[in-house]
């Protein structure tokens, strides 16, 4: 009795042994790998402000997005005043983007204008656009104006394409 007690004893030490080697390397196998999501909006946040002039700025005026990144625009926010001596007029800001070299597009943000101040006009909400070079530029329906004067804010983030 006392030798069978012995042998089994020494079998489960010898499990004990081999499965302290053998549990190791199952462990680290079931260990997940750590993956850091560098599109995260938070991770490379951008923000802009673009300041318009009708009459002394260029047509388009370039907003800088990094070298080797792709901008996301979220959000636009428009405010400034216009106006025309010979009669109405509607402000449009244009943002003009291109992805990967392609031909690019036009996305036209309409003006509210104040009902008490009606030279002033304003805009802002979220938009999604995407945009490895953009750039901003003032238009307008309605009558040519005598002054136009904008401050643009684009926010959004950065993400490697």
């Amino acid at each position: 009795m006392k030798s069978k007690l012995n042998t089994f004893a020494a079998a489960l030490m010898l499990l004990a042994v081999a499965g302290t080697f053998a549990a190791k390397p199952a462990m680290a196998q079931a260990r997940a790998t750590l993956v850091q999501n560098t599109d995260e909006p938070a991770r490379a946040p951008f923000q802009a402000v673009v300041n318009l002039n009708y009459g002394t700025n260029t047509l388009f005026v370039s907003v800088p997005i990094p070298s080797g990144k792709r901008l996301v625009v979220d959000y636009v926010s428009v405010s400034g005043d216009a106006s025309s001596s010979t009669g109405n007029i509607q402000p449009y800001i244009i943002l003009s983007s291109s992805v990967a070299g392609q031909t690019g597009a036009n996305f036209f943000l309409t003006q509210t204008q104040s009902p008490l101040a009606t030279t002033q006009f304003s805009s802002a909400g979220p938009v999604t656009i995407y945009s490895d070079n953009l750039a901003v530029a003032f238009g307008y329906a309605g009558f040519t104006p005598n002054f136009a004067n904008f401050t643009i804010v684009i926010s959004g983030h950065l993400i490697t394409p």
